[in-house]
């Protein structure tokens, strides 16, 4: 296995600068998480030569970012300064119907609109991300000489002939993690803390090194002989000083860098040494950092400025909890490995169960690998060091989240360097028992596996996102034909499975559109789930195409066809057996229904909908099948029991009629399989329908399931129009498009409920 890991950061660096520039490619300009703030603190730095003051309420372009450390906007702002960015505000125009935070989301997911060609500005992005991919090239390059010093540190090596499995998988887990490659290759902060907090945790290792043989040969070691060397100490010094004037993570590391500076004076007794580095420590920080912390106390009264950063970016509506961490710990571990966007991109859904394995995986093998070493001090105070930096990291960012909205776990890459060390090390543990030669290709393996999939996500998964919809030469054969013109555009037909929906689910939707006449101004789109008593339980605003592609830019005659999702949110908590409940939460069992408009964003200015004739049309409704939380209704008061089958799938429970309605109370016993409606008919001595309310149920048949029960209610005239003489009143059920009627075992299938005379 020697020539596989002749030189595998080299390659490594390789593989993750090419994948970083696909990433870069793939993403936008400033569609990548908070770029266009970030982007917006750089260019109000570059043009204004000044730090900006954050005034809560107040919009601007930089929003939450302007409350950062500003070391990284600084250089940035060196960077583009020659650069021609006239065109700030045209490139980052907004879009009005972005969908931001909600991972998985179908319809609006970029942030600005890209339908002009990229000028300066795009320039000074791609430029700034180029910078980006290099930061993000010395975090895997410290990532991997941490690992090192942790294979060492922790004996690892002498169960194995490898030195490199550790390093290596460590270097994987870093620089082909989709989202780390993604951070990397935009404009964001995050990517020089993390390299700064990165060459840190390298540094403390080295620091504690022990004076025992160092398996590193002598080129490599140099001055890696470990312990608190003044040099090292001014290193250690102004790197923490230049992470904290980045972020606040870089504060993380300060008490960590403390204890593993006392350890390594107590093993060493060099006590002038331990001095010597918090002299540099508290110095060096109060000359590079301080000053921006002193004006953070003068502007806004607090040294870290996040409580005017959490006011400005929008805080918290509901307490935080720790059911609310729970609730959001999904998208936190999801936000490690990839989301993307603004946070509202996936990927493949499988890839993070994998990974979610391959973590649960790591941190059993560490557990093992604690045991192993449980006798050996060095080892656990390494260990135990690496995990208290992951503690308070991931202390800081539940601290950070309880003020706002920010449960991502791409805050955690600071700490990468204890991190995938970590990791990496647990999942080595649990290689030993492949002997040295597998245990060394199960690594490199699935480093190479991760390192193609991270090759796919920005072809399957992020460019298409933002590529405009094609035009189409005719309505393809599975869409359903509808006509609505909406002044310059005309619906023409749409497509949506026929099936039956819950709360939680999302309703897919393409709708066709033809274009008449070019329109001069921007169309936007609304589409409204409605149930059958007109009450909207869903829907989505966009432009169409997903915000991809303006009504301005469109050529007439041209077809398009328009995705979209609308999300059906769950309804509010009904109890057991509660019927002011269910009243509250209206139908609880429907026909679906989309609605389909456009209107002039912002002024609500709708346009009205015509026939292919040129008639008015009230509203435009698409049939979209069924909806139904799953309880069922409950039973109407004053009901007289009953017991038929029609057909064994459908049984009446109970019936009870007032001056002009007739309710009726059924359970399913099988699936109907088709939509049967009710007939409900006062019939004469000749047996002629006298008067009658047949209605089918609000949900159509087909989509009731077994031991659901339901309610219908049918409409006569009153007592009083009826001729005298004596009638029944029958009931049952029929399939309309055929008129059988389901069997009830009695003449004609009709069950007799009740008989009234009239004189």
């Amino acid at each position: 296995m020697k020539s596989v890991f002749r030189h595998p950061l080299r390659l490594i660096l390789a593989a993750y600068l090419a994948l970083a520039l696909v990433y870069a490619w793939a993403t936008p300009p400033f569609e990548a998480s908070d770029e266009l703030w970030h982007v917006g603190m750089v260019q109000y730095i570059a043009e204004t030569g000044q730090l900006p003051v954050q005034v809560v309420g107040e919009s601007t372009p930089y929003e939450q970012e302007g409350s950062q450390p500003p070391l990284y906007y600084l250089l940035a702002a060196a960077l583009v300064k020659p650069l021609d960015r006239g065109d700030f505000e045209a490139a980052r125009q907004p879009n009005p119907h972005v969908v931001a935070g909600v991972p998985g989301y179908v319809g609006s997911k970029n942030l600005v609109l890209h339908d002009s060609p990229p000028a300066g500005m795009a320039l000074a992005v791609y430029m700034l991300r180029m910078f980006s991919i290099a930061l993000g090239g010395v975090t895997v390059w410290a990532v991997y000489r941490s690992a090192k010093f942790v294979t060492e540190g922790t004996r690892w090596t002498r169960y194995s002939v490898s030195l490199q499995i550790i390093p290596l998988l460590a270097a994987g887990l870093t620089a082909f993690n989709p989202m780390f490659l993604f951070i990397s290759a935009s404009v964001n902060n995050d990517n020089l803390v993390t390299a700064l907090n990165s060459l840190v945790i390298w540094l403390m290792l080295v620091m504690l090194a022990g004076p025992h043989p160092h398996p590193l040969s002598h080129e490599e070691r140099g001055a890696d002989a470990g312990g608190l060397t003044p040099r090292r100490s001014l290193m250690i010094a102004v790197l923490i000083a230049l992470a904290s004037l980045s972020k606040l993570s870089g504060l993380v590391l300060v008490p960590v860098v403390a204890l593993a500076a006392l350890w390594t004076a107590y093993r060493r007794r060099d006590w002038r040494g331990l001095v010597t580095l918090g002299a540099l420590m508290a110095g060096v920080w109060a000359v590079l950092a301080g000053w921006w912390y002193v004006r953070n106390f003068q502007l806004y009264g607090e040294l870290f400025g996040t409580g005017t950063m959490a006011a400005v970016a929008g805080m918290r509506e509901t307490p935080f909890t720790f059911q609310t961490m729970l609730d959001e710990f999904q998208g936190f571990r999801f936000g490690y490995w990839g989301v993307f966007g603004a946070f509202n991109i996936m990927t493949f859904r499988p890839f993070y169960d994998v990974m979610d394995a391959l973590t649960a995986l790591a941190l059993a093998g560490l557990v093992i690998h604690l045991w192993r070493a449980r006798r050996d001090r060095e080892p656990i105070a390494l260990l135990l060091l690496l995990g208290l930096i992951v503690v308070i990291g991931a202390a800081a960012v539940i601290a950070w989240t309880a003020q706002t909205y920010a449960s991502q776990g791409r805050l955690l890459f600071p700490y990468a360097a204890a991190i995938c060390p970590l990791l990496a090390l647990g999942l080595a543990e649990l290689t030993r028992w492949l002997g040295p030669r597998r245990a060394a290709f199960l690594p490199a393996m699935l480093t190479t596996a991760l390192a193609l999939f991270a090759l796919i996500v920005p072809f399957a998964s992020i460019a298409p996102v933002y590529v405009a919809p094609e035009p189409l030469e005719r309505l393809p054969d599975s869409a359903r034909p509808v006509y609505a013109r909406f002044g310059e555009v005309a619906l023409i037909g749409y497509e949506t499975p026929d099936r039956r929906y819950a709360p939680g689910d999302m309703l897919p939707v393409t709708v066709y559109w033809q274009v008449l006449e070019k329109t001069d101004r921007d169309l936007s789109l609304y589409l409204h789930a409605v149930l059958m008593d007109g009450s909207v339980i869903g829907k989505v605003d966009s432009y169409p195409g997903g915000g991809r592609l303006r009504t301005t830019t469109w050529q007439p005659g041209a077809i398009y066809a328009d995705e979209y999702a609308i999300p059906l949110p769950p309804l509010p908590p009904q109890g057991e057996g509660s019927k002011t409940a269910q009243a509250e939460n209206g139908l609880m069992a429907s026909k679906l229904r989309v609605q389909v408009g456009w209107w002039f964003y912002p002024a609500e200015d709708h346009i009205p909908a015509t026939t292919a004739e040129g008639q008015p049309m009230n509203v435009v409704m698409l049939d979209a099948g069924g909806f139904a939380d799953g309880r069922g209704e409950l039973a109407p008061e004053g009901l007289t029991a009953a017991q038929t089958d029609f057909g064994e799938k459908i049984r009446l429970l109970g019936w009870r009629r007032d001056e002009t309605r007739l309710t009726l109370y059924w359970e399913v016993i099988a699936p109907p399989g088709a939509d049967y409606t009710v007939f409900a008919q006062w019939l004469d001595a000749a047996n002629e329908v006298a008067a009658q309310g047949d209605a089918p149920p609000d949900l159509p048949t087909r989509f009731w399931l077994p031991g659901e029960r339901y309610v219908t209610r049918h409409i006569f005239p009153s007592g009083e129009t009826l001729a005298a003489g004596d009638y029944r009143l029958m009931i049952g059920w029929y399939d309309p498009l055929g008129g059988q009627r389901l069997a009830a075992g009695t003449p004609d299938d009709a069950l007799l409920l009740e008989t009234l005379t009239v004189r």
